[in-house]
């Protein structure tokens, strides 16, 4: 009988011994991995676990790649002048950066715009446009943004500006008239994967348009011995960092681009990107470099710069061929991203406070002038997480707020703004994450018809905490092989997420708490033959509860532990489970 857990543990259910028979070669805990992702049969089950580069489909997939990539090559060609406008995140800053490194391959200059967060707010506007025409430029390239920007696609169009819109958004409404539309959300398209993000489809810009050797080849100026057709590899590090920042699925390419692009970043060839890693305190020789990596180190200090300054800053650190320059722009990334984390620690506290007193409705909107709006998607997330409800974040202005959503439940946030656009300036996104801009006069009305919205398409969820767990693991599970094949699913991410598993029946071979406040509990656990080390963080209150021989359940994910040269297999604890009866083991 279990008389102590802080979570209920929800197990995935077994496989079946007919699955489990048609693969031999394969552990069950690796068997059961790929089946609670869906991955089943032969085909998918190999590229999976063997992702080839080579397997990326046809850029030219895209109904509109032809068009978008002759009318490109007739701009360089003929020297026109060719711009790339993007947004200020990581994912689009590193869009921006592909196109910037392909176009310097080819030996084209071209300019890039992306807007002020604070002054020009997200996306294409007018305005914008209007200085862009002002400076001669007659074909623009956006990244990760433009798929509703109507208004702007006509401006193009009456001022001779070709427009070809690269992006992965949901199209909100009308389909804007540009010169090419390269978006696999657009429902006309047929692209085969619709979840690859804003640097994903630059980089199969970027491959189209380096796919026409001759052409190539000609532009470079050398002998056909010397082309190399492969070049394109150098920029996945650049794709891996953008799609693991913009939280999309990481099966499908997704899994190919950021698996090989992990690959790549250890040997990048950007000496800006080297130097940020670097200043994170990072070895790109000896450190472990994962999608973790990329989410939680690289890709928030490329956010920040957008964030509390510009992102050309970020921007111009990825593509930048002086070192000297690479030095001090990373260092300035550097000490913007130890003010977002700062703010962003002041902003949540505050925010907080406001969402206790209303922790009754089904949405929260929190608003404040002095939230600045490149922190308030950082905010949204964490208090989503914390609340398990969508939460929309705003900067409030004298005229209009702006701000962001997210929700770590099932609620469609597009789907919501949608049906509230009437109270809109404007807004884009995801099902997961949203931009808004409401005018700050209706931003009451606004809440109203969200609440009203959520009233209507609520998907009740369970108050009880749970924790999904993948599979039990017993003592033969327990070694390095097992970890290894594991880890052979790496990159883990969404819909791809690090497996987390629960042991039960095993007894305390040995525990005490460490720490600086003896906070986290280490636990020595016998299962069987097999013992095993774990660390708890965060768990030591549970120290009086245990003595040698209590016998327990344990969740949380296997870790391997290097010390002085020496590896040894552990696990990060999650939860235990405490069972009521006891037995003494002996060493």
């Amino acid at each position: 009988m279990i008389t102590y857990m802080a979570k209920k543990w929800i197990i995935s259910p077994n496989i079946t011994k007919e699955f489990q028979d048609r693969y031999p070669e394969l552990r069950r805990v690796v068997l059961q991995l790929l089946y609670n992702r869906s991955i089943k049969e032969p085909q998918i089950v190999d590229k999976f676990l063997a992702p080839d580069y080579h397997n990326l489909h046809s850029p030219f997939l895209f109904q509109e790649m032809n068009l978008a990539v002759d009318r490109i090559w007739q701009a360089i060609l003929s020297g026109e002048k060719i711009l790339v406008f993007g947004d200020y995140d990581a994912d689009a800053v590193t869009a921006n950066a592909v196109l910037q490194q392909t176009f310097r391959y080819l030996g084209v200059e071209i300019s890039s715009y992306i807007p002020d967060r604070f002054s020009e707010g997200y996306g294409l506007s007018v305005e914008a446009f209007q200085k862009i025409k002002d400076t001669g430029v007659s074909l623009v390239i956006t990244v990760d943004c433009g798929t509703n920007s109507v208004d702007v696609a006509e401006f193009c169009r009456d001022n001779g500006i070709d427009l070809i819109i690269t992006d992965h958004h949901e199209i909100t409404g009308d389909i804007p008239q540009a010169f090419a539309l390269v978006n696999p959300k657009n429902p006309n398209d047929s692209y085969p994967d619709n979840q690859i993000t804003g640097v994903g489809v630059a980089y199969k810009l970027a491959k189209a348009i380096l796919s026409d050797k001759d052409k190539v080849i000609l532009q470079l100026g050398v002998e056909e011995s010397e082309y190399n057709s492969e070049w394109d590899k150098w920029l996945l590090d650049l794709v891996a960092i953008g799609t693991v920042a913009d939280c999309h699925s990481l099966l499908g390419e997704n899994r190919i681009l950021v698996k090989f692009g992990l690959k790549v970043l250890t040997k990048t060839k950007w000496i800006g990107l080297r130097q940020l890693v670097e200043n994170a305190g990072l070895d790109l020789k000896k450190d472990r470099i994962d999608s973790k990596t990329l989410g939680f180190t690289v890709a928030p200090r490329i956010n920040a710069a957008g964030r509390l300054e510009h992102a050309d800053i970020a921007l111009n650190l990825l593509i930048t061929q002086d070192f000297a320059e690479a030095i001090t722009q990373a260092n300035r990334l550097e000490d913007i991203n130890r003010r977002r984390q700062d703010l962003t620690k002041r902003i949540i506290s505050e925010a907080k406070e406001q969402a206790e007193q209303m922790l009754d409705r089904k949405v929260l909107v929190l608003y404040n002038p002095a939230w600045p709006k490149g922190l308030v998607g950082i905010v949204a997330g964490k208090l989503a997480e914390l609340y398990k409800r969508p939460v929309f974040v705003l900067e409030k202005g004298e005229v209009e707020s702006t701000g962001s959503a997210r929700t770590g439940i099932e609620f469609d946030l597009v789907d919501c703004l949608k049906s509230v656009a009437e109270h809109l300036a404007k807004f884009g996104g995801h099902k997961q994450a949203a931009g808004l801009t409401v005018e700050t006069s209706k931003l009451e009305d606004f809440y109203k018809a969200v609440l009203e919205y959520a009233e209507n398409n609520w998907v009740e969820a369970s108050s009880e905490p749970t924790l999904d767990l993948e599979a039990q693991l017993f003592a033969e599970d327990l070694s390095f092989e097992t970890y290894a094949e594991i880890e052979n699913l790496e990159p883990f991410g969404a819909e791809n997420p690090k497996p987390y598993f629960a042991i039960h029946n095993a007894q305390v071979a040995g525990f005490k708490t460490v720490g600086s406040d003896s906070q986290h509990l280490q636990l020595q656990l016998q299962l069987e033959d097999k013992r095993i080390d774990t660390i708890g963080f965060n768990l030591a209150y549970l120290a009086p509860r245990l003595s040698l021989g209590t016998e327990l359940g344990v969740a949380g994910e296997l870790i391997v532990d290097s010390w002085n040269g020496t590896k040894k297999l552990k696990m990060k604890l999650l939860d235990i489970q405490i069972y009521e009866y006891n037995q003494t083991i002996t060493d």
